[in-house]
């Protein structure tokens, strides 16, 4: 997995990155693997411009996970908060995290 990513972070078609660190509360941990899958499978399969899209699972704490996306650019970046799935999931997301994501989003500079 690791390999995957880096090839990914270096691939010339990237354009932004977006990752976020976030922790979901004990008793909603079913719940929030089962939004992240959905939402992996609907973003990878389905939106135009995205590169790669993954959740990442701490192997210290259980509750604890990073979120992973690289887009073609801002456009298809700013096109995904719009979908329907996504609508859906910040919906719930509140009742579903421990405290408030760290969200960072970056661009490739070349």
């Amino acid at each position: 997995m690791a390999d995957e990513l880096y090839h990914l972070l270096c691939a010339r078609s990237s354009k932004l990155y977006v990752t976020a660190k976030f922790t979901v509360k004990p008793e909603k941990l079913d719940e929030s693997l089962t939004l992240m899958k959905n939402l992996t499978e609907a973003t990878s399969s389905k939106e135009e411009g995205c590169v790669a899209y993954y959740y990442l699972q701490s192997a210290t704490n259980m509750y604890e996970f990073s979120s992973v996306e690289i887009w073609q650019d801002e456009v298809a970046e700013a096109k995904h908060w719009q979908t329907a799935h996504v609508q859906n999931a910040l919906s719930v997301l509140p009742a579903l995290l421990a405290v408030e994501p760290e969200i960072i989003k970056w661009r490739e500079l070349n």
